[in-house]
């Protein structure tokens, strides 16, 4: 299976080496929707974010989407050259679904909402997404253009005919890739509102967690029976899980959050193959929202989660040849307990490894972030706490409170030597005195 995707790279590489673009389109057949690369047929096999793309591509993965035009800007790669996240992708043989960012339309994400009604502000984002499309249009990593991320607020019809007429500009200059509007989930009525004024709009991105099973039904609900990519899947949500008395939310086990990947998969995207055209599973790397493993399937070493074995098996039909460990929990008295300053716990994770290879096991305890962000912001990491683990052995450890009172996490990671990992943590308060 892995050299028949090689294969297939070398083949698209071989017939794009003039550089010129490779149109794509967005059929109807009488099987459903398709998505059509050069005329053959190409179902989206992706990834959230433009790190690790060379790990990508060895996992099975055929595209990756970007949120914002800076984001294809030139870099300087693992290989020490310097180049475009377009040319890149190209000799990987990756295929990329360009987002322009659209300001979000109310307060949230970024700052401050966008103005509707400053004509000359409205004209300038769209004069921006001309020269977007211009810049990047005949090159032949060009999946699609993705317009907007999330960006509706409380007027959604407004919000949507601004996206489909900021996709009309796109389209004036690049008539041969397709254009896609994310949005984040479809309830109450988004779906509907999307088919009514978005007509020039080739298919719907949908962000979509937890609720990922219920989406291929609610979208005929509401009478929507087009073509869409799940945009963003992955673990529940943040806000989706449970949470403890002071607000702290539960993150899964990295080995649950691999199986739900995996879950999710299959209900939102492989079961529908008649309407859903692939999917971009997030996030491909690392970052801190919540915590710094919540959404992170590479971490900042470049370690592989269970979530990210998980999808190389989806994508190519076989897992990977070294497997991440699989944590399963924390046991510890402290798990979600409110506790005193300076007090001692024992804690000890169940870990293990899919080729028995020795764990070396790190903890770790931080305080819970404050700056807890919306819609993906960024979010400052916490620092750890110095003192607080007092040794550790095997899968064990002895933890230490801290001494200034507040919400913590108990943290632990558990590496393969192999590059794999397997984490969790588990919340808890320190009283004041």
């Amino acid at each position: 299976m892995r050299a028949f995707c090689v294969v297939l790279c070398a083949l698209a590489l071989s017939a794009t080496t003039s550089g010129q673009p490779i149109p794509v389109e967005v059929v109807q057949t009488d099987r459903g929707y398709q998505l059509l690369r050069g005329g053959e047929p190409y179902f989206v096999r992706g990834a959230g974010g433009s790190s690790h793309i060379e790990l990508l591509a060895e996992s099975g993965g055929n595209s990756f989407r970007t949120w914002g035009a800076e984001e294809l800007d030139p870099r300087e790669w693992p290989d020490g050259r310097t180049m475009s996240v377009m040319d890149r992708a190209h000799e990987l043989g990756l295929t990329v679904s360009a987002g322009f960012w659209v300001p979000h339309f109310e307060g949230g994400y970024q700052g401050g909402g966008f103005d509707y009604d400053d004509p000359e502000a409205v004209e300038r984002l769209i004069e921006e997404a001309r020269g977007f499309a211009r810049q990047w249009k005949d090159h032949p990593a060009l999946l699609m253009w993705g317009v907007g991320n999330e960006p509706l607020g409380s007027d959604r019809v407004r919000g949507l005919k601004l996206l489909n007429r900021m996709a009309v500009a796109i389209k004036e200059i690049d008539p041969n890739h397709p254009t896609m509007a994310v949005l984040a989930g479809v309830w109450p009525d988004k779906a509907a509102l999307f088919a009514q004024h978005c007509p020039d709009i080739d298919l719907l991105g949908i962000n979509v967690y937890g609720g990922i099973s219920a989406v291929p039904s609610e979208l005929l609900t509401q009478g929507y029976d087009g073509p869409y990519l799940v945009t963003e899947y992955g673990p529940l949500g943040h806000w989706e899980g449970g949470s403890t008395e002071w607000g702290a939310e539960i993150e899964q086990p990295s080995s649950e959050k691999a199986e739900f990947y995996r879950t999710s998969h299959h209900a939102g995207i492989t079961d529908v193959p008649d309407r859903c055209l692939g999917g971009y599973v997030f996030l491909w790397g690392h970052k801190q929202e919540r915590t710094d493993t919540w959404y992170s399937m590479i971490l900042p070493g470049g370690e592989r989660t269970p979530a990210a074995d998980v999808m190389t098996e989806i994508w190519t039909g076989e897992p990977p040849a070294n497997r991440a460990p699989i944590v399963e929990g924390i046991e510890s008295a402290l798990s979600k307990a409110r506790v005193e300053a300076g007090a001692v716990f024992d804690a000890a994770v169940i870990a293990s490894d899919p080729e028995d290879d020795p764990l070396e096991v790190t903890w770790a305890v931080k305080r819970e972030g404050t700056d807890k962000g919306a819609g993906g912001a960024f979010e400052r990491t916490p620092e750890s706490v110095s003192d607080a683990i007092v040794s550790s052995e095997g899968l064990s450890a002895v933890v230490r409170t801290p001494s200034e009172p507040g919400a913590y996490r108990l943290q632990v990671y558990a590496r393969d030597g192999q590059g794999g990992v397997g984490y969790w943590n588990v919340p808890f308060f320190v009283n004041e005195r």
